[in-house]
């Protein structure tokens, strides 16, 4: 089981993307986080950027099709992707995620 983290340069294409991934059951459930994040450009100068964090349960094994689908879906405008893996997590939760979130 993984935390998948997909970072948005756009707030409604994070909405958009969550309920998206919640439809498909690649995802168990989502939490989106508005976010500052800052970073020195090449120039030295430093610039500030408004950001959504969206942070999703799922299955390891999706996590190519869910970044597949992402790339397809918005290859103009391509998604920061990662994840974490989930080491300890509750039993109930874990059934219900086994449940759940598709199938590969």
């Amino acid at each position: 089981m993984i935390l998948l983290h997909i970072i948005s340069d756009d707030e409604e294409q994070a909405i958009e993307i969550a309920n998206f991934l919640i439809d498909k059951d690649l995802i168990l459930d989502a939490t989106l986080l508005e976010k500052v994040s800052i970073r020195k450009k090449i120039n030295n100068q430093i610039e500030s950027m408004n950001k959504t964090l969206i942070m999703g349960k799922t299955k390891a094994i999706l996590f190519d099709v869910i970044n597949e689908l992402l790339k397809e879906k918005y290859k103009e405008n391509m998604l920061v992707i990662y994840s974490l893996p989930i080491v300890f997590m509750d039993w109930e939760e874990s059934k219900e995620l086994a449940n759940e979130v598709a199938k590969a």
